[in-house]
């Protein structure tokens, strides 16, 4: 008969850390690979706190976008819309997924791919969600500023890369008529306050926006003020 040593820890962490010091290392590994092949947000959560572990050089960011899809689906019905309870459970998924991306121990590289390849997925994503509380904004605000985050220590050519992608996104009109675009707009104006080069670019790209088909005054206005809000910050 076991002899109770200690009495019974009463908060959360309290009692996983005394399972935790008495489980051997096969139960664990047991445990976490079980785990990790029946619940598929656990798996992908995984994968991204211990990618430094995989010995693979490629971009991660078209691995992330998939993982992403792959989500949504779970998260959506036969007619694959995603009504407010599994839109909640999805967008908290997400976030969770952000967050430990964020760590200290997730490699910088696959932090700023899962923030590219979520933000890439959002107009995707909000095509055929419900969300009245706007979780999907404050997914690409938390996403952008984990960029701004991560460009601050990145080297010169990674900076460059971040740069050109954002500005590659920036320039679908979808984000603008999401009201998802602010976020991104703030990241080209940070990171081209001091770079004639990348402030034409950014130029450009918002005269493309203008040129888009569509005979809508509000939107042609709003790239308008956009500009000139671009001008005057370069400006001083």
């Amino acid at each position: 008969m076991a002899t109770k040593t200690s009495s019974r820890p009463t908060t959360r962490q309290g009692q996983i850390e005394r399972i935790l010091t008495q489980l051997s290392h096969n139960q664990l590994r047991t445990f976490v690979l079980e785990k990790a092949l029946q619940d598929a947000d656990f798996r992908d959560t995984l994968l991204i706190c211990f990618s430094d572990l995989l010995v693979d050089n490629e971009p991660a960011e078209p691995k992330y976008r998939q993982m992403l899809a792959d989500m949504s689906k779970r998260y959506a019905n036969a007619e694959g819309f995603i009504h407010a309870l599994n839109a909640n459970r999805l967008t908290e998924t997400i976030r969770k997924m952000l967050e430990s991306a964020r760590k200290a121990t997730t490699p910088m590289r696959e932090t700023t791919d899962f923030c590219l390849a979520l933000i890439d997925s959002l107009p995707a994503i909000a095509d055929k969600i419900e969300d009245p509380e706007n979780n999907l904004y404050s997914l690409m605000r938390t996403a952008c500023t984990t960029l701004w985050e991560c460009y601050s220590v990145s080297p010169a050519e990674r900076q460059q890369e971040l740069f050109e992608r954002i500005l590659q996104i920036y320039g679908n009109p979808t984000y603008v008529d999401l009201d998802l675009d602010s976020s991104l707009l703030s990241l080209l104006k940070d990171w081209a306050r001091n770079n004639k080069q990348r402030q034409t670019a950014c130029l450009h790209q918002l005269e493309q926006l203008l040129k888009t088909p569509e005979k809508d005054r509000w939107r042609k206005n709003y790239l308008l003020d956009q500009t000139n809000d671009l001008i005057g910050f370069w400006r001083h």
